[in-house]
């Protein structure tokens, strides 16, 4: 079985090095030919969600018919981005991962804790036995994976997260322990969870986890050794993803009632810190 991942960063660098243990994998970074992956049955998208139309344009037309598009995204447009890169009717796999991975001063691949991946279909789209041969490509590459349907809880249930440790650490330019051993990044951290929380709650997703903030920190605590992408981001000078999370918090909640000061503050902060 042939796997493309579409994406250098770190995170795809992870995925790639592990499922070569059990499948042929191509790493596609940014330039290269797009016809390496004409044979792929699975193509994962790790690129920064305001990559994912460009990078994935160039496939349009070589892919085959039967390849699942695989995204391991953060945020919650990745179907419609993928879509409008490479057309409707195509199978979709949305896989949050707790997964982290931070790329080393020489170049190498740090993997900073030990997380998991949900995988599952969004609505409207077909291909659940797609998920579970994944799933377990995944889990005979050593990485712990589970099937959910629906999957958007579990989108959420991540970007609950992500809303909540990814620009505290940026903006202190500290790695994930620092959510768990700084009291005041804590508070902020517990604020902009329960923020992002409440919207999902207004949109009718019911998280799968009982506390926002336990879970937030908990994952903090597995992962504390990462620097979060958006720190990476931050300390490289390149765009961030503040938009495509806590930037969506704001503007969902504006459309569902639901105030969210603390997360249109942090979008400020970030943006001003990338120098955007």
């Amino acid at each position: 079985m042939k796997i493309a991942v579409v994406g250098g960063g770190a995170l795809g660098s992870l995925f790639a090095g592990a499922l070569a243990r059990v499948a042929e994998v191509e790493l596609i970074r940014r330039g290269d030919a797009p016809v390496r992956a004409d044979a792929a049955a699975y193509v994962l998208v790790t690129v920064k969600t305001y990559d994912t139309v460009a990078a994935l344009a160039p496939f349009r037309g070589v892919l085959s018919p039967g390849a699942a598009i695989v995204s391991l995204q953060n945020g919650l447009i990745q179907v419609r981005q993928i879509e409008e890169a490479l057309g409707g009717g195509r199978t979709i796999l949305l896989a949050p991962t707790t997964e982290g991975a931070t790329r080393e001063a020489d170049g190498s691949v740090r993997r900073a804790g030990t997380g998991s991946t949900t995988v599952g279909t969004p609505v409207g789209n077909r291909g659940t036995d797609r998920a579970d041969v994944f799933a377990e490509l995944l889990r005979a590459a050593g990485l712990a994976a589970a099937v959910a349907e629906p999957i958007e809880p579990h989108l959420w249930a991540k970007l609950v997260v992500n809303a909540a440790i990814n620009p505290v650490t940026a903006l202190a330019r500290r790695p994930n322990a620092h959510v768990v051993d700084h009291p005041p990044a804590t508070q902020r951290a517990r604020a902009l969870a329960l923020e992002a929380a409440a919207v999902a709650a207004a949109a009718g997703i019911e998280l799968p986890y009982p506390d926002p903030s336990a879970r937030m920190l908990e994952v903090a605590r597995v992962t504390g050794a990462n620097r979060s992408s958006m720190l990476q981001d931050v300390e490289r000078g390149r765009p961030t993803e503040i938009d495509a999370i806590n930037g969506e918090v704001v503007r969902l909640g504006r459309r569902l009632g639901v105030v969210t000061p603390e997360n249109e503050r942090v979008v400020d902060e970030v943006r001003r810190a990338a120098g955007a």
